[in-house]
């Protein structure tokens, strides 16, 4: 008898794709301590399906297929136990007792048994009940094709086999290794097993020897103009310094670029990636990640062009993964979009990816069936952390215990970049890729700004008079003003204008829809004096421009620095001033206090009690001492929390208590503003209409990345669930129509109404 895996897909056919591909998968990569277990991997292919070789699977597939109910129950219909019984089953058989059958068996059934959910806490993926036990012997006698020998098999022997080695559970607890061992089976079946159903069989592309050289044949096409600028010598001899310092080492794992603002570090750390590609043949891939999707766009905009200069197709070689980024995708000389397009984006086939934190972390601390996908692709990687200083300190040791294991386990290089380089790692446990004493001599030639702290607490109309001074006295400088809270910063915008009617002011945040946020970057850059901009914290990374003077909000000292970076970036001029203040509010209280706590905010007022004033020269020597501070007095239980659970397989606790960003409740709002926006919200009513979830779904993957340049993401409170309640709610986001726009949504200043603090 034919028995079928999926509709139309006979089920050995289906076995012997996915074992393929899992093992293409495999063989293509170089991982020292996982040459061992290609069998069990191997086994874990073959077996993860046979439960759908019962009647009861093979009646149901029927019924869902002619859109009928099927008379069995769920639990004899479901094959995963089954499959996972036999697996683990097959796998402790082919141990030999010095190697320990019952750990590789162990990790086979939970691989198998959860192929299609979430792992979870440990017990509960290995507890078999005794009703288990009977369905699984009803499924043992129906079953209809040969699979496999089930006669060499005898049902109670295999009972009592599983049943013995589940109770050694604890063979897997106590190290990280389990846990990634665990994490690289599982990757590997559902990537293989969603794969063969959704796409079939795929070639991959690979990188080219002709692209070691190819940020080197960028510089010289498109930057030669610069080449004689100070700025541009000390970042020709930073790339170099990089180049020099990879070619040195062998056998380390982890290294770091630490280099001022505007040094050239994103040119120089994409060089240093290809040229640790070049050096050693088993990394095969570059995954760059970065921690908003906010500062992606300009990162790929060169990653475009580095590989345009050559003739090389972007599209071709380079994923952009994150939750807004374009379902498109090139595959075999065509495009391809939706559904499949994002599962292609979300599985890290191309060697090159750019992404974000979000993505990567939660790709490592992770149960998630579909983060875990790509999971194996880590593996044979350089990966590149930008701005690294943005992950919370209270998960340094665990980032620095995980990186260490992951390097290993997976053989890929990491390299930290950033201009203050926080201390997850000890001086003798991370490479810098810029030796000490030139990184001091690199910074202290930047001296294109100098932060003076002498404004202390202030009120909003207080800081509008030193402000309305100062441009009265600069009229050719320009000014950018950065504040903590988009309240107030649009209060200060207001003000500002009011008494300022001649200049031309521009304000930015995250209240402003993205796609007009892009416009207004743009118009920054382009404008050349005389500039005027309110800000909250969103202008800090990532937003390449040039400012004389920056008024910054209180904050930890190394967003005070990103902030600062906008100053005088390519130091065209004299030196220029970022000046702090403390903002307060009616009651006293600062404003600051509404978003940052404890040791950041507490380690910077230590700081600037003993200085008024910083040189950016002096920079180094002060962020050193700033997260000294920090690691004195942080504490590690949050990361000990997760290290426990991650060495324990305890899933459940790891999604619960992993929170890269701890944000608030929120809900999403598209407003209608234009033409775009009009012809898209169209478009979604459309595809709402649509009654297949499979077919609705991939209409709207071909519209998101344009769909979510209209949406704002508004705070969940009290206020904001009273005042938007009444909005249309399609598919979980509130409309705001042309015809609401002007009573919700201002041209100038975004969202109307400031109901609670947007950040």
């Amino acid at each position: 008898m034919i028995c079928y895996s999926h509709p139309e897909k006979e089920l050995m056919y289906h076995l012997k794709n996915v074992k393929e591909i899992g093992l293409s998968v495999f063989e293509e990569k170089t991982l020292k301590s996982l040459n061992e277990f290609k069998y069990i991997l191997e086994t874990v292919l073959h077996y993860h399906d046979v439960g759908k070789a019962t009647k009861f699977f093979q009646d149901y597939l029927s019924a869902s297929i002619e859109n009928r109910d099927c008379e069995h129950s769920k639990k004899l219909t479901s094959h995963a136990l089954l499959s996972a019984c036999v697996g683990a089953y097959k796998t402790y058989n082919s141990i030999s007792s010095e190697n320990n059958p019952s750990y590789w068996a162990i990790l086979s059934f939970i691989a198998i048994r959860k192929h299609h959910g979430n792992l979870e806490e440990l017990n509960n993926m290995l507890v078999i009940s005794k009703n288990d036990w009977q369905n699984l012997e009803k499924q043992w006698q129906n079953l209809q094709c040969g699979v496999f020998k089930k006669e060499d098999v005898d049902f109670f022997d295999l009972k009592n086999i599983i049943e013995e080695f589940l109770w050694e559970k604890d063979t897997l607890t106590s190290s990280i290794e389990s846990f990634f061992l665990l994490n690289f089976i599982f990757s590997v079946l559902i990537y293989a097993d969603k794969t063969e159903v959704i796409i079939g069989k795929k070639n991959f592309t690979q990188i080219a020897e002709n692209f070691y050289d190819i940020v080197d044949t960028y510089k010289i096409k498109k930057l030669i103009q610069n080449r004689n600028s100070e700025i541009n010598e000390i970042r020709e001899q930073a790339y170099n310094v990089c180049e020099n310092e990879v070619a040195k080492y062998k056998d380390e794992k982890i290294f770091s670029i630490n280099l001022p603002t505007g040094s050239g570090k994103t040119l120089t750390v994409f060089n240093a990636a290809f040229k640790l590609l070049k050096k050693e043949p088993y990394l095969k891939r570059i995954i760059y990640a970065l921690p908003f999707t906010s500062i992606i766009d300009q990162t790929e905009k060169v990653f475009r062009e580095i590989l345009e200069v050559r003739g090389i197709n972007p599209d071709k070689y380079l994923t952009v993964h994150h939750h807004l980024s374009e379902a498109k995708i090139e595959m075999d000389e065509g495009y391809i979009e939706g559904e499949k397009a994002q599962f292609l984006i979300e599985n890290w086939d191309n060697p090159i990816i750019l992404t974000t934190f979000w993505q990567l972390f939660y790709s490592i601390v992770t149960g998630k069936n579909s983060q875990l996908r790509k999971f194996h692709n880590i593996a044979n990687s350089v990966i590149i952390l930008d701005e690294v200083q943005s992950i919370p300190y209270k998960y340094w040791y665990l980032i620095k215990n995980v990186l260490q294991e992951l390097s290993t386990f997976l053989n890929c290089k990491i390299i930290f970049l950033t201009a203050t380089m926080p201390l997850i790692f000890e001086n003798d446990e991370i490479i810098s890729l810029v030796p000490s004493d030139i990184r001091e001599t690199f910074f202290s030639k930047f001296s294109r700004y100098k932060i003076i702290n002498e404004l202390k607490d202030i009120t909003i109309n207080e800081l509008l008079n030193i402000a309305i001074n100062d441009i009265d006295e600069n009229p050719e400088k320009s000014f950018l003003f950065v504040f903590n809270t988009i309240s107030n910063s649009i209060k200060f915008y207001k003000l500002l204008k009011e008494n300022l009617e001649d200049k031309t002011l521009i304000y930015l945040s995250s209240n402003i829809l993205p796609v007009e946020r892009k416009k207004r970057i743009e118009e920054i850059k382009k404008r050349s004096d005389g500039k005027i901009i309110v800000s909250t914290q969103v202008i800090e990374a990532g937003v390449d421009i040039d400012i004389d003077i920056v008024y910054r909000d209180f904050a930890p000292l190394d967003s005070i620095i990103q902030t600062a970076g906008r100053c005088n970036r390519n130091n065209r001029k004299e030196q220029g001033l970022v000046k702090l203040f403390k903002l307060t509010n009616d009651k006293g209280k600062h404003d600051f206090s509404y978003i940052y706590k404890g040791l950041p905010i507490n380690a910077t007022n230590k700081i600037f009690e003993k200085k008024t004033e910083i040189n950016e020269n002096n920079i180094f020597h002060i962020i050193n001492e700033y997260y000294d501070e920090i690691k004195r007095n942080k504490s590690n239980n949050e990361s000990n929390i997760l290290l426990n659970a991650l060495e324990n397989l305890d899933y459940d606790t790891i999604t619960s208590n992993f929170k890269l960003l701890d944000e608030p409740p929120s809900f999403s709002v598209f407003i209608e503003i234009d033409d775009k926006s009009k012809k898209l919200l169209k478009e979604f009513y459309n595809i709402l209409k649509i009654e297949d979830v499979f077919d609705r779904k991939e209409a709207f993957l071909k519209i998101k990345s344009d769909f979510y340049q209209y949406i704002l993401s508004v705070n969940l409170n009290n206020k904001t669930k009273s005042y938007f309640q009444d909005l249309q709610d399609i598919g979980g986001i509130k409309i705001v129509s042309s015809d609401l726009k002007e009573s919700i949504y201002n041209d100038e200043t975004g969202l109307v109404r400031e109901l609670s603090i947007f950040i």
